[in-house]
């Protein structure tokens, strides 16, 4: 029989006798409270800083730190336990907890979108679906008849049993989608798969809820049955009904680029206090109740930001850490006592490993990519433990069955989260594809340019570089447009494929509301006045995490064939004077570059788009029918390129894109040659390389009447006359310099490069 502690709960702080009078300040509550959340927080993140590098999650990190606080490791020493931790300040910590834990899935509800398991198409459901009903048959075989009687604190009846499967069988979006954002592979395509299969699983265990809630009211009475039935039914239809187009309401009366009123925020906050009330008097549990409610409310700007903007870094960043922690002060590793529970678990682990394979390798998912979908379908979180603890409050369990399961959990995703991270790689679906080129394309094939776009302001140096492309109906150019824009109040990434509207753009700039659609616009616009064939734009958007927004981007060049992916450099100069950094936007282009299946242009647009390169005007001209060019390319646009040429695999790419730049009537390009002088050894075979491609560029010109190109050479033994040279561009007035981004073998260059 459990011990039964007896206690009067203190005053919270401010009467009781401090340390001058000879008392303790942790006798009242709120002191000790604070002390309680300081310990587990610095405990939490300092597991969660020495785990990292081994790929653990964090909630690996915060379910350890609660054992090692427990009576597993701290609290076997007493006076440990009576200072920190006495049974008196349990009461103030779980309700603590628990009142942050509603908030947290309300929000875990709110970010998340039941469309993504329907735009995934049919992988998600049958990986889903595959991996769930594996699991489940087995571990219902094992914990069939008497196979549990040796677990004597087991509650042996049928619905427990089989809820207790179907937790153990389950894999939760809210347990997923934090693992994969922190390991950045939400973008990748196994990503998309698993939160596909996860929301397909959680849809099915909030019917396996429902059921277990209806079925231990029928053991009362069928009368009971049904009015839990009709009260479930009253919740999801005031929600649904009432709720859900107040939230579209507060959206539509919000105008774009605006917060939401702090009253409706407000509001919002207090219906989840009155929809767990109202969960918990029915007897679903106001987490469930919390859930749909977020789920209600529509995902993303402007409602769904505020509201996590509210609840994230309070609830999210300290209470769910201490929740975290209660559920291992809870746990005891010392009296659990392996058996039939731990068979079951493998069995579970094992059923999901080989149900979600075999349905990956059927739809043709790679052998490795399956094997690291299936082990990451095994993470275990925040859904399992609030289902154990609901099982031990109802005494269906005891702490030592509790114990097991916890312990069982945390190894599982221990091992399963690090060794699916060591496996999936997402630029090996990049590395398959030969790397495409704007040098090794055929004379009539068209360039397909993939530009990435964060705002307004790189819409105009995007359309110069577009224009100084040289786009015509023999040589025409294919855009693909990409908006980057950094994921908020959503924990799945969203991918957009905007519809062509190039019928309403030939009539000029319409009034929209979003900087997407004046974006959009814009390249619509630049596309209509060209000669028709000359240029197409097919526009998209992706909201996700910068972190691994690399893995959009890629994924698209792999989609479209694209030979060129343009990115915009992260710093940019302000016309007050200074710079503005976009340290989002330089995580992407770092990890672009490392994994690219094609060739990438960074564009440091220096005069913020008002003189050089950037300064010229779209107007609407009417297109030349002899030249097959439009009058905006012959009169409206002038411009100087240069080309620097060390050599190398870079410069010779550069070479070609300021070959095909010089064919434009209104541009002048040159081509400066660094050459070492006599004494200074460099590879001979990169030499013949270099040496042919700057010949064929000479030769090129030489028959073209069209190309206006130059080349020159220059001498250089050191790196003071490389500068030398490179200030002289600035008095030669060119507008746009390309250079090659890799040198480092250039003998006169330095170790560091430019």
């Amino acid at each position: 029989m459990d011990n039964v502690n007896c206690y009067v709960v203190p005053q919270t702080t401010g009467s009781g006798r401090n340390i001058f009078q000879g008392g303790s300040p942790l006798s009242s509550s709120l002191p000790l409270l604070g002390v309680q959340l300081v310990l587990i927080v610095a405990v939490t993140r300092v597991l969660y800083f020495l785990l990292r590098p081994l790929k653990q999650p964090r909630v690996v990190s915060e379910i350890v730190g609660g054992i090692i606080l427990g009576p597993s490791f701290l609290c076997r020493n007493d006076e440990f336990r009576q200072l920190v931790f006495p049974p008196r300040g349990e009461p103030v910590l779980n309700t603590v907890a628990t009142f942050g834990l509603m908030y947290v899935i309300f929000l875990i509800g709110v970010r998340m979108d039941p469309g993504l398991a329907v735009r995934s198409g049919k992988k998600g459901v049958v990986i889903g679906l595959s991996g769930f009903l594996l699991a489940l048959a087995l571990t219902a075989m094992g914990s069939k008849g008497d196979a549990l009687a040796e677990e004597h604190d087991v509650s042996k009846r049928f619905t427990f049993l089989f809820a207790l499967s179907a937790s153990l069988s389950v894999t939760s979006f809210a347990v997923l989608s934090p693992i994969l954002s922190e390991l950045n592979l939400l973008n990748s395509d196994l990503g998309r798969i698993a939160m596909s299969a996860s929301m397909t699983t959680d849809g099915i265990a909030w019917l396996i809820m429902v059921g277990y809630v209806l079925t231990e009211a029928y053991l009362v009475s069928p009368a009971t049955s049904l009015w839990a039935f009709m009260s479930v039914a009253a919740l999801v239809a005031f929600i649904l009904l009432v709720v859900r187009p107040i939230a579209l309401l507060v959206i539509e009366r919000t105008p774009a680029g605006h917060p939401v009123d702090e009253t409706y925020v407000f509001f919002f906050l207090l219906i989840v206090l009155l929809v767990g009330l109202y969960s918990d008097i029915i007897g679903t549990n106001s987490f469930h109740g919390a859930l749909i409610l977020g789920l209600a409310i529509p995902d993303g700007p402007p409602l769904g930001t505020a509201l996590g903007e509210k609840i994230e870094a309070m609830v999210s960043g300290l209470i769910l850490p201490l929740y975290y922690a209660m559920t291992g002060l809870s746990t005891d590793v010392w009296e659990i006592h392996w058996g039939r529970l731990q068979l079951i678990m493998i069995l579970a682990w094992f059923g999901k490993l080989a149900g979600v394979m075999a349905s990956s390798l059927y739809l043709e998912i790679p052998f490795l990519d399956a094997v690291s979908l299936s082990l990451f379908m095994n993470s275990k979180g925040i859904v399992e433990i609030i289902t154990f603890t609901f099982f031990v409050t109802n005494k269906l369990i005891g702490k030592h069955t509790f114990s097991a399961l916890v312990c069982s959990s945390v190894l599982n995703t221990a091992l399963s989260v690090p060794l699916a991270g060591w496996l999936y790689d997402p630029a090996r679906r990049y590395a398959v594809y030969k790397r495409r080129t704007v040098q090794h394309l055929k004379a009539d094939a068209d360039l397909r340019i993939l530009a990435c776009l964060h705002d307004e302001s790189h819409v105009q140096g995007t359309l110069a570089l577009l224009e100084a492309s040289h786009a015509t109906p023999q040589t025409p150019i294919a855009l693909y447009l990409l908006q980057l824009v950094e994921i908020a109040g959503r924990s799945a990434p969203v991918f957009i494929p905007h519809k062509l509207r190039r019928s309403a753009s030939r009539v000029g700039p319409a009034p929209t509301s979003t900087d997407s659609d004046r974006i959009i616009n814009a390249f619509f616009q630049y596309e209509q006045r060209q000669p028709e064939g000359a240029v197409s734009v097919q526009p998209f958007t992706t909201i996700s995490p910068y972190s691994s927004m690399h893995d959009e981007v890629c994924r698209l060049a792999v989609d479209k064939r694209t030979s060129l992916i343009l990115l915009h450099y992260h710093k940019r100069h302000m016309l007050a004077g200074g710079m503005r950094a976009a340290m989002g936007l330089r995580v992407v282009n770092r990890k672009v570059l490392e994994v690219a299946p094609c060739s990438v242009g960074v564009f440091v647009d220096r005069n913020a788009g008002n003189v050089g390169l950037s300064a010229f005007i779209l107007q609407d001209h009417s297109t030349s029918s002899s030249s097959g060019r439009s009058s905006l390319s012959g009169m409206g646009f002038r411009a100087a390129v240069a080309a620097l040429f060390f050599g190398g695999g870079d410069d010779r790419e550069a070479l070609a894109y300021v070959t095909r730049m010089a064919r434009h009537p209104g541009s002048k390009a040159a081509v400066i040659r660094f050459l070492p002088t006599r004494g200074i050894k460099d590879d001979p075979a990169d030499r013949r390389v270099d040496n042919r491609a700057i010949e064929e560029v000479k030769a090129l010109s030489a028959r073209s009447k069209y190309m206006n190109l130059q080349v020159q050479e220059e001498h250089v033994g050191d790196m003071e006359k490389i500068v030398e040279v490179l200030r002289g561009l600035d008095k030669a007035g060119y507008d746009l310099v390309i250079i090659g981004m890799r040198h480092r073998w250039y003998p006169v260059m330095s170790a560091n490069g430019l």
